[in-house]
């Protein structure tokens, strides 16, 4: 699944809900948690299914951000396991028990509501200095486990920081850290997704989140969508270098080297890494283009 884009929307706007579908992200996080007064989080909670439905009716993933506390927690998570959710986005993970505790009570009813063991995915956001000193941990804590991400704003609040580049820079690198010693995906970029207003920043940040290491970020307004996409994409020359390396290297392999040049420059295992998945991403979104013709 492409995870360039998750755009954001809160289960309580049924104009958002409406045209989520028709934003362009590769998935849609249907939000229970800072989205949704807590006065209106019941009525969101039972609009849930036929969002899902609404969401997903061009093949974005579809994922359900829930609340904690745990009370709170658990009913979001009765409500998210169904038909259609691919994942749950965790907030506010303090600890790997925090995320093999929501693991947990995932696959309980996984198994009750016959829906297929592991199915349903996880993410977790961390979003305080003490859930980042335990990144490593939270990030190889459960198998259902498949991406973490630092929640700027409520990070930088709770370091009475303001959340701007030299603030994020070195905790959003830890999080692509220890998401890559974990074996799973880092999302993100160098900034906040707050001042939805300021596109050109958003774009010199997620230039900037790639390079990193991240791989694809979320959106809280559809105008963010197309910049994600793109930054998070390879560009035409990045694919086409992909294909002569991969090319170059069956010649090489042929000739019993292990290294080889090309374009001026030497080629070994990592940059071949590095090419193979610059392709697979490019055929991914080729396929992603390819189904939402058909739709």
């Amino acid at each position: 699944m492409l995870r360039r884009s998750s755009l954001t929307v809160p289960l309580s706007s049924d104009r958002f809900l409406a045209k989520a579908h028709l934003r362009g992200a590769d998935t849609i996080t249907l939000d229970l948690e800072d989205g949704v007064a807590v006065s209106a989080k019941a009525a969101a909670r039972d609009a849930l299914a036929d969002a899902v439905r609404s969401a997903g009716q061009r093949g974005a993933g579809i994922g359900v951000r829930i609340n904690w506390p745990l009370g709170m927690a658990v009913r979001d998570i009765e409500a998210a396991v169904i038909p259609g959710v691919s994942y749950i986005a965790i907030a506010k993970v303090e600890s790997g028990d925090h995320v093999r505790l929501i693991s947990g009570l995932v696959g309980e009813l996984e198994a009750e509501r016959g829906l297929p063991s592991g199915g349903i995915g996880l993410t977790a956001a961390i979003e305080s200095a003490r859930a980042l000193h335990r990144a490593c941990e939270i990030a190889a804590s459960d198998p259902r486990l498949f991406g973490i991400g630092l929640g700027a704003e409520d990070f930088a609040a709770d370091c009475g920081a303001v959340p701007d580049v030299d603030v994020l820079a070195l905790p959003k690198q830890m999080i692509v850290f220890a998401a890559r010693a974990a074996g799973i995906t880092p999302f993100g970029h160098v900034g906040t997704v707050a001042d939805y207003t300021d596109l050109e920043g958003l774009r010199a940040a997620v230039a900037r989140g790639r390079r990193m290491g991240f791989v694809g970020a979320s959106a809280i307004h559809p105008d963010q969508i197309p910049i994600l996409n793109e930054g998070f994409s390879p560009s035409t020359d990045e694919v086409e270098q992909a294909r002569g390396i991969i090319a170059a290297n069956e010649t090489a392999n042929a000739e019993g080297r292990g290294a080889f040049a090309f374009e001026g420059k030497m080629i070994d295992r990592p940059v071949l890494m590095r090419a193979l998945a610059t392709l697979a991403i490019a055929d991914a979104i080729r396929a992603a283009q390819s189904r939402n013709l058909q739709c």
